[in-house]
């Protein structure tokens, strides 16, 4: 088949011309329509992405709040289970000091008197440290001989004695004992 052009050249290059920019044309529209769709595209993404990160900061701020509530009901309960175990084991022992001193009344000789009497408290016993002054050996004999028969002191210990004349050259003798009192 035989092709018949009776275009002269100058419209057909015009014709080719035309053809080649529309086609430029419409190539560069759709690359750029193309960046502009995938822009609106990420851009969509990026607000919904803030609105997020918003509303989980609000969440975030929301919980630290009942976070904080939360470590000071804590600290408040630690304090009020020390403050109760205080008082429990004061309620335990109130009645040991009477109890003591009871039976230390009972226990010291006429002829001994209590200067001082310190007490420690261990987990389950009592540690007494008294000092002491006797009208002679034989009445700090008695004392600790007593004191270690009574069934709630052990250990029983009699530490230095030193002889001192008061008034009038009277002599007592000063001395110390510890024991343990269950």
């Amino acid at each position: 088949m035989i092709k018949i052009n009776l275009l002269p050249r100058e419209v057909e290059k015009k014709v080719a011309g035309r053809e080649k920019r529309f086609l430029l044309s419409l190539i560069i529209i759709l690359v750029i329509g193309g960046f502009l769709g995938l822009y609106s595209l990420k851009l969509g993404q990026y607000t919904r992405l803030r609105k997020k990160v918003k509303r989980v900061e609000k969440e975030l701020s929301l919980l630290e709040t009942i976070v904080n509530k939360v470590e000071e009901t804590e600290k408040s309960k630690e304090t009020l289970a020390k403050k109760l175990d205080v008082i429990q084991s004061l309620m335990g022992s109130r009645l040991i000091y009477p109890q003591l001193f009871e039976q230390i009344a009972k226990i010291v000789p006429s002829r001994v008197w209590l200067t001082s009497l310190v007490t420690k408290s261990e987990s389950d016993f009592l540690t007494i440290t008294i000092a002491a002054q006797a009208a002679d050996n034989y009445a700090i004999a008695d004392f600790i001989t007593k004191l270690s028969e009574a069934e709630n002191f052990s250990k029983v210990e009699l530490s230095n004695i030193t002889t001192k004349k008061g008034k009038e050259e009277v002599v007592t003798k000063n001395f110390g004992v510890t024991c343990e009192y269950r």
